[in-house]
Protein backbone atom coordinates (compact mmCIF):
# COMPACT_ATOMS: atom_id res chain seq x y z
CA UNK A 1 0.00 0.00 0.00
CA UNK A 2 0.78 3.59 -0.35
CA UNK A 3 -0.10 7.13 -0.63
CA UNK A 4 -0.73 8.62 -4.00
CA UNK A 5 1.25 12.30 -3.10
CA UNK A 6 -1.12 15.43 -3.07
CA UNK A 7 -4.16 13.32 -3.22
CA UNK A 8 -3.83 12.88 0.79
CA UNK A 9 -6.46 15.60 1.95
CA UNK A 10 -5.28 15.06 5.68
CA UNK A 11 -8.58 13.50 6.81
CA UNK A 12 -6.78 11.26 9.33
CA UNK A 13 -9.79 8.47 8.33
CA UNK A 14 -7.17 6.01 7.28
CA UNK A 15 -5.11 6.87 10.82
CA UNK A 16 -8.00 6.57 12.64
CA UNK A 17 -9.57 3.17 11.02
CA UNK A 18 -6.26 1.19 10.85
CA UNK A 19 -6.76 -1.81 12.57
CA UNK A 20 -2.88 -1.99 13.43
CA UNK A 21 -2.27 1.77 13.86
CA UNK A 22 0.13 1.23 10.87
CA UNK A 23 -0.42 5.02 9.25
CA UNK A 24 1.46 7.93 10.30
CA UNK A 25 1.47 11.59 8.67
CA UNK A 26 4.62 12.45 6.92
CA UNK A 27 4.34 16.31 5.77
CA UNK A 28 0.76 16.40 5.98
CA UNK A 29 0.46 12.91 4.00
CA UNK A 30 -1.06 9.14 5.53
CA UNK A 31 1.88 6.97 4.77
CA UNK A 32 1.47 3.04 5.74
CA UNK A 33 4.02 2.10 7.96
CA UNK A 34 5.26 -0.89 6.04
CA UNK A 35 6.75 -3.43 8.97
CA UNK A 36 3.23 -2.82 10.91
CA UNK A 37 1.31 -3.18 7.92
CA UNK A 38 -0.80 -6.16 8.05
CA UNK A 39 -2.21 -5.76 4.18
CA UNK A 40 -5.57 -5.74 4.96
CA UNK A 41 -6.16 -3.28 2.40
CA UNK A 42 -8.98 -1.35 5.14
CA UNK A 43 -7.17 1.72 4.47
CA UNK A 44 -7.88 1.85 0.92
CA UNK A 45 -11.85 1.33 1.63
CA UNK A 46 -12.07 3.91 4.17
CA UNK A 47 -9.83 6.89 1.68
CA UNK A 48 -12.73 8.95 0.62
CA UNK A 49 -9.68 10.69 -1.79
CA UNK A 50 -8.79 7.44 -3.24
CA UNK A 51 -5.46 8.41 -1.97
CA UNK A 52 -4.55 4.69 -1.11
CA UNK A 53 -3.39 2.63 -3.58
CA UNK A 54 -2.22 -0.94 -3.83
CA UNK A 55 1.22 -2.23 -6.54
CA UNK A 56 -0.68 -2.77 -9.85
CA UNK A 57 1.23 -5.46 -11.91
CA UNK A 58 -0.56 -5.26 -14.92
CA UNK A 59 2.92 -4.37 -16.76
CA UNK A 60 4.59 -7.54 -15.28
CA UNK A 61 1.81 -9.77 -16.48
CA UNK A 62 1.76 -8.53 -19.69
CA UNK A 63 5.08 -9.02 -19.80
CA UNK A 64 4.74 -12.67 -18.49
CA UNK A 65 2.32 -13.35 -21.20
CA UNK A 66 4.53 -12.40 -23.68
CA UNK A 67 8.07 -14.65 -22.53
CA UNK A 68 6.07 -17.70 -22.19
CA UNK A 69 3.67 -20.45 -20.77
CA UNK A 70 1.99 -18.29 -18.04
CA UNK A 71 -0.75 -19.93 -15.54
CA UNK A 72 -3.98 -17.87 -14.66
CA UNK A 73 -5.06 -18.76 -10.39
CA UNK A 74 -8.36 -17.84 -10.19
CA UNK A 75 -10.04 -16.68 -6.81
CA UNK A 76 -13.20 -18.50 -5.86
CA UNK A 77 -14.83 -15.26 -5.60
CA UNK A 78 -14.56 -14.63 -9.46
CA UNK A 79 -18.07 -16.42 -9.97
CA UNK A 80 -19.04 -13.15 -8.26
CA UNK A 81 -16.62 -10.27 -9.16
CA UNK A 82 -17.37 -10.84 -12.85
CA UNK A 83 -21.22 -11.65 -12.34
CA UNK A 84 -23.38 -12.05 -14.48
CA UNK A 85 -20.86 -13.84 -16.85
CA UNK A 86 -20.78 -17.32 -16.38
CA UNK A 87 -17.75 -19.06 -15.19
CA UNK A 88 -16.59 -20.11 -18.70
CA UNK A 89 -16.72 -17.11 -20.22
CA UNK A 90 -13.98 -16.27 -18.21
CA UNK A 91 -12.14 -18.90 -18.51
CA UNK A 92 -12.41 -18.40 -22.50
CA UNK A 93 -11.62 -14.55 -21.76
CA UNK A 94 -8.91 -15.27 -20.14
CA UNK A 95 -7.09 -17.56 -22.87
CA UNK A 96 -7.48 -15.41 -24.79
CA UNK A 97 -5.73 -13.17 -23.67
CA UNK A 98 -2.86 -15.49 -23.65
CA UNK A 99 -3.08 -17.73 -20.28
CA UNK A 100 -2.19 -21.15 -21.27
CA UNK A 101 -4.26 -22.74 -18.43
CA UNK A 102 -6.66 -21.27 -15.98
CA UNK A 103 -6.98 -23.05 -12.22
CA UNK A 104 -9.39 -22.31 -9.57
CA UNK A 105 -7.60 -21.91 -6.05
CA UNK A 106 -10.66 -24.19 -4.87
CA UNK A 107 -8.02 -26.66 -6.14
CA UNK A 108 -5.32 -25.83 -4.00
CA UNK A 109 -7.94 -25.25 -0.82
CA UNK A 110 -8.69 -29.07 -1.36
CA UNK A 111 -4.91 -29.61 -0.64
CA UNK A 112 -4.57 -27.25 2.31
CA UNK A 113 -7.30 -29.42 4.01
CA UNK A 114 -5.46 -32.69 3.55
CA UNK A 115 -2.32 -31.15 4.50
CA UNK A 116 -4.00 -29.48 7.78
CA UNK A 117 -6.01 -32.66 8.27
CA UNK A 118 -2.77 -34.22 8.99
CA UNK A 119 -1.77 -31.96 10.81
CA UNK A 120 -4.54 -31.98 13.19
CA UNK A 121 -4.07 -35.77 13.60
CA UNK A 122 -0.64 -35.34 14.39
CA UNK A 123 -1.14 -33.41 16.87
CA UNK A 124 -3.41 -36.00 18.97
CA UNK A 125 -5.27 -33.79 21.80
CA UNK A 126 -3.42 -30.99 21.79
CA UNK A 127 -6.01 -27.89 21.26
CA UNK A 128 -6.37 -24.44 20.00
CA UNK A 129 -4.82 -24.35 16.80
CA UNK A 130 -5.39 -20.91 14.31
CA UNK A 131 -6.16 -22.08 10.94
CA UNK A 132 -6.73 -19.86 8.30
CA UNK A 133 -6.42 -18.98 4.44
CA UNK A 134 -6.38 -15.26 5.14
CA UNK A 135 -2.55 -13.90 5.22
CA UNK A 136 -3.12 -10.65 6.88
CA UNK A 137 -4.87 -12.66 9.77
CA UNK A 138 -1.19 -14.86 10.20
CA UNK A 139 0.57 -11.17 9.47
CA UNK A 140 -1.07 -9.90 12.24
CA UNK A 141 -0.27 -13.04 14.36
CA UNK A 142 3.35 -13.15 13.50
CA UNK A 143 3.34 -9.14 14.01
CA UNK A 144 1.62 -8.68 16.97
CA UNK A 145 0.77 -12.28 18.47
CA UNK A 146 3.86 -13.67 18.39
CA UNK A 147 3.28 -16.30 21.38
CA UNK A 148 0.44 -17.35 19.59
CA UNK A 149 2.51 -18.20 16.24
CA UNK A 150 2.96 -22.31 17.95
CA UNK A 151 -0.58 -22.12 17.32
CA UNK A 152 -0.84 -21.25 13.55
CA UNK A 153 -1.43 -24.72 11.78
CA UNK A 154 2.09 -24.79 9.61
CA UNK A 155 0.18 -24.86 5.91
CA UNK A 156 0.39 -22.53 3.45
CA UNK A 157 -2.59 -20.71 1.59
CA UNK A 158 -4.46 -22.60 -0.75
CA UNK A 159 -3.27 -19.92 -3.37
CA UNK A 160 0.81 -20.94 -2.46
CA UNK A 161 -0.91 -24.69 -2.44
CA UNK A 162 -1.59 -24.77 -5.67
CA UNK A 163 1.19 -22.05 -6.90
CA UNK A 164 3.89 -24.41 -6.16
CA UNK A 165 1.48 -27.56 -7.61
CA UNK A 166 1.88 -25.91 -10.90
CA UNK A 167 5.47 -25.09 -10.53
CA UNK A 168 6.10 -28.43 -9.83
CA UNK A 169 3.98 -29.64 -12.24
CA UNK A 170 4.98 -27.81 -15.39
CA UNK A 171 8.43 -26.36 -14.07
CA UNK A 172 9.67 -23.31 -12.73
CA UNK A 173 9.66 -21.63 -15.81
CA UNK A 174 5.94 -21.00 -15.45
CA UNK A 175 4.83 -17.67 -14.51
CA UNK A 176 1.65 -18.14 -11.95
CA UNK A 177 -0.61 -15.38 -11.55
CA UNK A 178 -3.13 -14.90 -8.72
CA UNK A 179 -6.85 -12.94 -9.90
CA UNK A 180 -8.73 -12.30 -6.99
CA UNK A 181 -9.59 -9.58 -4.57
CA UNK A 182 -7.32 -9.67 -1.66
CA UNK A 183 -4.53 -7.63 -1.07
CA UNK A 184 -2.76 -9.54 1.21
CA UNK A 185 -2.42 -12.00 -1.17
CA UNK A 186 0.14 -9.27 -2.91
CA UNK A 187 2.05 -9.45 -0.02
CA UNK A 188 2.46 -13.06 0.58
CA UNK A 189 2.99 -14.08 -2.89
CA UNK A 190 6.08 -11.56 -3.14
CA UNK A 191 7.27 -13.27 0.36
Amino acid sequence: MKTITGKCGMCYACVRECPVKAIKVVAGQAQVIPERCVACGHCIQVCSRKAKMVQRDVEKVEQFLTSGQTIACLAPSFIAEFYPVLPGQVVAALKILGFAEVHEVAFGADMVTQEGRQYLKEAGEKRGFISTPCPAVVNIVTKYYPHLIPQLVPVVSPMIALGRYLKKRGGPENSIVFIGPCIAKKAEAQE
